[in-house]
């Protein structure tokens, strides 16, 4: 799991490791091809198979320096540190499990080459790969070395990695160019995706002062075997014009419990993937043939990309916010914790972390020499009619080569003190917190992260299953925001859950419930106007004029809702969210959108109310005797006109 992202007999979900249909952007997705392995391709995972497969070729079937084999730590004689440790043939036939001891018919460098050409890539390799693999040979120290460093560099390539033909051009990529020092304060988006459809309706609950049809008492009676007891629940305010006057929160979130009474947290209710104002008059008609209701991949890939007609297709809706600020002139940057996403699919790269791995080498073994170099000229630019499924790795494998650098230098510099839970997304959380403490390193002025948590899709036994992943996503939300906090930067975060879509009221026969369509969701920040429940908790009653069939609710605000404002927060000017980021919003009356001084407390988003001094570094509020005009400098900011 942790080397290929693969591991055998567990399998995340119920569609395997990776999706039929999965296309990574970039060639593939602009050639309409398909590419499912893609999907766990990301970069910790392309380093740590090479460095499994270069463990085996050094050592055999062992786990030294990333391999695939058996715990080494009481191998006699250990993983060899120098030269001199280094082990013999017979020393890997005793220790480990199955060993390359592949004999070439012949002894010079350019038939070694050619040999492995023919078994390995079909005789693919270019001539430029030819060549530089035979001078690899003969300047290693004997035979034996450098035919293992054939072996190794041989299956970097994307000859090997791919079964299509690859034109080399000639030259080199582009190396990513150093960063100016930032000139704009920091801001940051963190995205958890709870995967699998979260029931929330068992996590904010109708509690007391309600209307009839959504009382606790009806709530109850409705959801049966999987409703929550009163006693479970702590109280909170609902504030705005809610069927409640006051919810319960499900007491799994204590902490969030705290959040949401320090108005660091809000809830808004309804919300769902929608493709225009829709009732049971019209949800067939507005949604067929438009997306896959109630459908696990097709839902995420619709919350993640809040597109529904495709206006810009291959992109997700951070990676369209992220897009945008690029072009105002900030330094942006896309990272995800929790694997492949279409969420933060753009025009910005994004990098990935394992963090059960934390930041790899390539080639770790410390007595031969770095590869790296190597690598990257034998993965270099390709001929518009080179195979894409080969520019598609040798892209990856420079992306990774270049992440691992740079962010290993930065992790290695600054150190956090918050203790994280140990848990899946405890650890995701971690190396979130731990790489917006090297934002001035980076020089990076606006990040958007992806995580995710796995598991919310329970068919059966709801109850004990829904509080161990609550208790998971609150202890998480614990210690980042404690960190943020002792970053002095809570105030520039945005914490925003989501996932695919809710869950049936009732229950099915197995003490579980269904997918379904709309559910409830929570913000967290500094910056956040919590303690208050925004959009509309639905009425759940069987005869709710949203309750298609078995407790199948109707959404009443679109995710474009709850996106535009936290954009907004982000710095995406008003005319660039409703054209680029959120385009199908414009569907959408008044009465669907979330005013960003609902969402958020007065702040430095650059309007014609409030704007950024960089001079002094403080929020201003423009004089009331002040004339102004509608310019806009280069960042897209107001100016004053004195």
């Amino acid at each position: 799991e942790n080397s290929l992202g693969q591991e055998a007999h567990a399998a995340p979900s119920v569609f395997s490791y990776f999706l039929p249909d999965f296309s990574p952007s970039g060639p593939l997705y602009s050639a309409s091809l398909y590419s499912p392995e893609s999907q766990v391709l990301t970069s910790p995972k392309l380093i740590s198979t090479l460095n499994g497969l270069f463990s085996f070729l050094e050592f055999g079937l062992v786990d030294c320096y990333g391999g695939f084999g058996s715990s080494s730590q009481f191998m006699d004689p250990s993983c060899p540190k120098t030269k001199s440790q280094r082990w013999l043939n017979k020393i890997k036939r005793k220790i480990s499990y199955g060993s390359s001891l592949y004999p070439p018919a012949a002894n010079n460098a350019e038939k070694i080459v050619d040999e492995l050409d023919v078994l390995l890539t079909n005789g693919r390799l270019t001539t430029y790969s030819r060549r530089n693999l035979i001078q690899v040979v003969k300047n290693s120290h004997n035979f034996v070395h450098g035919l293992r460093n054939a072996q190794k560099l041989i299956i970097t390539t994307p000859e090997y990695q791919s079964t299509s033909v690859v034109r080399r051009r000639v030259g080199f990529r582009v190396k990513p160019s150093d960063l100016p020092p930032p000139t704009k304060k920091y801001r940051a988006l963190v995205h958890i995706m709870l995967n699998g459809g979260a029931d929330s309706f068992n996590i904010v609950i109708p509690h007391s002062g309600c209307t009839h049809t959504t009382s606790f008492d009806a709530y109850s009676k409705i959801r049966g075997v999987v409703a929550i007891p009163k006693t479970k629940l702590n109280v909170i305010n609902a504030v705005n014009a809610q069927p409640c006057a006051r919810y319960g929160l499900n007491d799994a979130l204590p902490y969030l419990y705290q959040l949401y009474n320090k108005k660091d947290a809000l809830f808004v209710a309804g919300v769902g993937t929608l493709s225009e104002p829709t009732d049971q008059s019209n949800w067939q008609k507005n949604h067929f043939g438009i997306v896959q209701l109630f459908a696990h991949n097709k839902q995420q890939t619709d919350s993640e990309q809040v597109d529904i007609f495709q206006e810009y297709p291959g992109t997700g809706i951070g990676g369209r916010i992220l897009s945008t600020l690029q072009k105002n002139g900030y330094e942006t940057s896309a990272l995800s914790v929790g694997g492949v996403s279409e969420f933060l699919d753009g025009d910005i790269a994004i990098a990935f972390f394992d963090p059960s791995t934390g930041v790899q080498k390539l080639h770790p073994i410390p007595y031969e020499r770095d590869i790296s170099d190597i690598v990257l000229r034998l993965n270099g630019p390709t001929e518009p009619i080179s195979g894409l499924f080969g520019e598609t790795w040798a892209r990856k494998v420079h992306q990774a080569l270049s992440d691992s650098r740079k962010y290993k230098a930065a992790l290695d510099s600054v150190k956090i003190q918050t203790k994280f839970p140990d848990t899946y997304l405890g650890n995701q959380m971690k190396v979130i917190a731990h790489l917006i403490k090297t934002r001035r390193i980076r020089k990076v002025e606006r990040e958007v992260f992806y995580a995710t948590s796995e598991g919310w899709d329970m068919h059966a036994e709801v109850g004990n299953g829904l509080t161990e992943l609550l208790r998971e996503v609150d202890m998480a939300l614990n210690s980042f925001v404690t960190e943020m906090k002792n970053q002095n930067i809570w105030n520039n975060v945005v914490i925003f859950q989501a996932s695919e879509f809710g869950r049936t009221t009732t229950p099915n026969t197995s003490g579980g419930t269904d997918h379904a369509w709309s559910g409830n969701y929570f913000l967290a920040g500094g910056l956040v106007k919590g303690g208050q429940i925004l959009g509309k908790y639905p009425d759940i009653s069987e005869g709710s004029p949203l309750n298609i069939d078995r407790g199948r609710i109707i959404p009443s605000f679109p995710w474009d809702s709850m996106w535009k404002p936290v954009a907004q927060f982000l710095g995406v000017r008003s005319n660039e969210i409703n054209k680029f980021v959120v385009p199908n919003f414009r569907k959408f009356g008044r009465d669907h959108v979330l005013l960003y001084g609902k969402v958020f407390k007065q702040d430095c988003v650059d309007n014609e109310t409030f704007y950024f001094d960089h001079k002094s570094n403080t929020c201003s509020k423009w004089a009331t005797t002040e004339k102004r005009c509608k310019m806009r400098d280069k960042f897209g900011r107001f100016v004053r006109n004195y």
